[in-house]
């Protein structure tokens, strides 16, 4: 189905989806001899064919294909890769038979594993993953895409780009969200709008996670904050355990009552996510079908971001700030740390620029004879997990722009091309595929114009090349570049003539300025910056490139007059600030002791400074064990405590731990010999037939960084596999993870055998459904919700068996 016809068909009319597939399958026993449930699509069609016609009977418009982890990642785990062909087909065109009317979705989902830096897989790989998918959908002819059950925007992104590269149909982009609007790795509603928009895909919505009266809550967040069609998934209610069973407690009426207020706030596809059925659909399709969508009032956002954050540029008060501060350029000591591969102090740049009110961090790798591609690239994965502040992404470097884009998990600002064809040429596919803002500079090969027409007809050069190339106006940021007041006084009032006459003649485009180029060469240059930057907001400048550190409510009628050029040659205001001295702030660095230095380095998961911190340790302590156990452990506790009041997300707790096992490593390899750090063996599993392993990986960093052996065996872990390991190993604990009602059952099973098999073992379970009163229930020993809980009590139990 040509895309056009498919958005056609969304404005004049509601749509309505299937409802859960998986639940069906299992509660039909229909998984029974296939090891995932796209191996149905080639093994056992009917099964199939089943859950589709009850579907298309309910009055579907729109059904699934059974592709939802048809990626060949996936696929290879479980020896079906040389099938996908199959079954991708096989998904489709057993939709074709029973209803040739019906639109077809293409349905892609999550790998099962996080990118980098939250996991080990590359964004290339995901991407490729994604694309053969897609490119299978489009060659077996699937009507749309749907893109469903997301939990982290970096993944999408990849899913996204491979699809547009290898489907030429609709795109609908679907995450999962908790009940306050958040998804495991902290990423917001709007973070997912801004960064799924910034794509070009041609819907968004929701679907699984939550019931439907607070997913419909959601709904109205996500129209108040787009205006693309909106899709909606619910689940029937947060699935519970209830005498081994999986169940979903809300009512085909309760659905239809949320339903119907989602399609108030505007929602245009509604369909039902896990516990759902064809009851479910057809009371929908009975209420909502045909009907035509509500008109929704038109939004103005213009949103920056990251993974767990977006900045309506619209809403905040100008100018949006620049932190300017990440820059190795006349930073001698930020270049060595560069060339050595640290970014230490590019990360505590980060956070202090973030600390003093930078909305937005540019981030410059320019070192010479450096790396740039990696370094940018690093500097991006690095920054974007330790602060929520949106990025400026500023190179000359064309690759490195690229990479660093790609790697970047929201929509960043692209730092910058100029009036040249060819360098308009390069940048200009980059802002289009990666959906980012574009700073321009109004210059060209011949260098700065003098006058402010000359800048306008740069810019609207500029303009036409960003219509040629599909770029949206709204993503162009003029500069219409300032030169130094001291050099170029009549220049200040051509910038500032430019500006106004831009915001005149393409109001939808946005203005910045590198604030501080104004001042060089004269004293005092706060005072003129601080001065001139008023003049520039009163122009009509929307961003502003500067160091958030600095006093920017200074107003002085000299450097006016200076800025104005009143003041020939700066007379007055050399006379006035010429003996000037700046105060220079504290320093607030002073030399803190060493185990402080410990504490925060794992606190901010430094791992950069703790090398060096160790060494220290190790040269001057009598005792440098207790002193590293002391306050790694103190700081653990923190992030603990950061992570349960949401504070801190999953990539800061990686980051914490990772900085936690640096520095017992060190210790251990120093100390060869020592017994101390023989803290004992934690065997770690997800249960068969559970393929999540994120909270495992989490559990396991943690515990390594507090010096125990973690034998991880992995996912879909066999039970008599886990006892055999533990007869073998004698580990203090083991911990088992479930992310699925649905897996929770095997818990017991291991418990059992346990239990049987007479293993002096202790069990501690967890997972995103597991409750303390089901590990009771099992007869497991222990229950934690989180990796600290679970440190928590393993420490506990190696202190009961050293007695």
């Amino acid at each position: 189905m040509e895309k056009q016809k498919f958005l056609e068909i969304l404005k004049s009319r509601v749509l309505i989806m299937d409802g859960a597939t998986g639940t069906e399958l299992q509660k039909k026993k229909y998984l029974e001899d296939v090891v995932i449930p796209e191996e149905l699509n080639v093994k056992f069609p009917k099964r199939i064919s089943d859950i589709y016609s009850s579907y298309v009977n309910a009055g579907s418009d729109i059904l699934l294909a059974n592709t939802f982890g048809a990626n060949p990642i996936r696929l290879k785990q479980h020896g079906l890769l040389d099938k996908a062909d199959d079954i991708i087909k096989s998904g489709i065109d057993l939709i074709r038979k029973i209803s040739p009317k019906t639109i077809v979705a293409g349905d892609i989902s999550s790998i099962g594993e996080y990118i980098e830096p939250l996991g080990s897989l590359s964004f290339d790989e995901a991407y490729n993953a994604f694309a053969m998918q897609a490119s299978l959908l489009q060659k077996h002819n699937a009507d749309i895409m749907i893109i469903e059950t997301m939990t982290e925007i970096k993944e999408m992104k990849a899913a996204i780009l491979a699809t547009k590269d290898n489907f030429n149909g609709a795109i609908i982009a679907q995450m999962t969200f908790a009940e306050d609007g958040i998804t495991v790795t902290g990423s917001d509603l709007k973070s997912f709008i801004a960064m799924v928009e910034s794509l070009g895909v041609d819907a968004l919505g929701l679907n699984c996670s939550i019931g439907s009266k607070d997913l419909a809550e959601l709904a109205k967040v996500l129209r108040e904050n787009t205006n693309l069609p909106i899709s909606f998934k619910p689940n029937a209610g947060m699935p519970v355990l209830i005498n081994r069973d999986t169940c979903f407690p809300e009512t085909k009426e309760e659905f239809i009552e949320s339903s119907l207020k989602a399609y108030s706030y505007g929602v245009n596809m509604f369909g039902g996510c896990c516990g759902t059925n064809p009851e479910f659909i057809k009371a929908l399709s009975a209420e909502l079908k045909n009907k035509s969508p509500k008109i929704a009032k038109t939004t103005n956002k213009y949103f920056l971001s990251t993974r767990v954050k977006a900045i309506d540029i619209n809403e905040i008060k100008k100018p949006v700030i620049i932190g300017e501060r990440i820059n190795p350029t006349n930073r001698k000591k930020l270049q060595e740390e560069l060339v050595k591969g640290s970014f230490s102090m590019v990360k505590d740049e980060a956070r202090f620029q973030a600390q003093s009110g930078a909305n937005l961090l540019d981030v410059n790798m320019g070192v010479p004879s450096a790396d740039e591609e990696k370094l940018l690239t690093n500097a991006v994965n690095q920054i974007q997990e330790i602060v929520s502040t949106p990025l400026c992404i500023d190179s000359s470097n064309t690759s490195a722009l690229e990479q660093a884009v790609k790697n970047c998990a929201g929509k960043p600002i692209i730092n910058s091309v100029n009036g040249e064809q060819k360098k308009l040429d390069l940048i200009l596919p980059i802002v289009k595929r990666y959906g980012a803002s574009l700073i321009a500079l109004t210059s060209d090969d011949n260098g700065i114009p003098k006058t402010a027409e000359e800048r306008l007809e740069i810019a609207e050069k500029i303009l036409r090349f960003a219509d040629k190339y599909g770029v949206e106006r709204k993503n162009i940021i003029f500069d219409y570049l300032v030169l130094s007041v001291s050099s170029s006084p009549e220049q200040i009032q051509e910038t500032l003539k430019a500006m106004k006459e831009s915001k005149q003649l393409h109001p939808e485009c946005k203005l910045v300025l590198g604030v501080s180029n104004v001042s060089f060469g004269l004293p005092s240059r706060q005072t003129i910056n601080s001065t001139f930057l008023k003049m520039a907001v009163a122009a009509g400048l929307d961003f502003a490139i500067i160091n958030p550190h600095e006093n920017w409510t200074i107003d002085s009628p000299l450097a006016k007059d200076l800025l104005e050029n009143k003041d020939k040659g700066a007379a007055k205001y050399i006379e006035a600030f010429s003996s000037f001295k700046k105060s220079l702030p504290k320093d607030g660095t002073e030399k803190l002791p060493l185990d402080k230095c410990l504490y925060f380095a794992v606190l901010n998961g430094n791992q950069e400074s703790i090398a060096d911190i160790i060494r220290q340790i190790i040269a001057c302590d009598a005792n440098p064990f207790k002193m590293v156990n002391d306050n790694v452990l103190k700081a653990l506790d923190i992030v603990g405590e950061k992570f349960a009041s949401k504070e801190y997300f999953l990539p800061q707790i990686i980051m914490s731990a990772q900085a936690a096992q640096m520095a017992f490593a060190i210790l251990k390899t120093t100390f060869k010999k020592s017994e101390t750090f023989s803290a004992g063996r934690v065997i770690m599993a997800t249960v068969k037939g559970d393929m999540h392993d994120i909270g495992k990986n989490v559990v396991g960093a943690v515990l390594e960084s507090y010096g125990f052996d973690v034998i991880d065996m992995g996912i879909n872990v066999d039970s008599q596999e886990i006892i055999n390991k533990a007869r073998e190993i004698n580990p203090i604990a083991i911990g088992l993870s479930a992310l699925m009602t649905t897996t929770m059952p095997e818990m017991e099973t291991v418990v059992k055998l346990r239990n049987v098999e007479h293993v002096p073992t202790k069990i501690i379970i967890g997972g995103a459904a597991v409750t303390e009163k089901f590990a009771k229930e099992i007869g497991a020993d222990a229950y934690a919700k989180d990796a600290m809980e679970t440190a928590e009590y393993i420490k506990t139990l190696q202190k009961e068996s050293c007695k």
